[in-house]
């Protein structure tokens, strides 16, 4: 159960890291903001 909790944990933290928070290379904002935006 701990493993399947880490990995819950993992993958939660990836999928903001690559999708939520501001990036630089886009001018500092949200990829999800940018898509939305096109």
């Amino acid at each position: 159960d701990s493993i399947e909790h880490a990995q819950n944990l993992a993958t939660q933290w990836m999928w903001v890291y690559n999708n939520e928070r501001p990036h630089s290379s886009i001018g500092g904002i949200p990829p999800r903001k940018l898509l939305k935006a096109i």
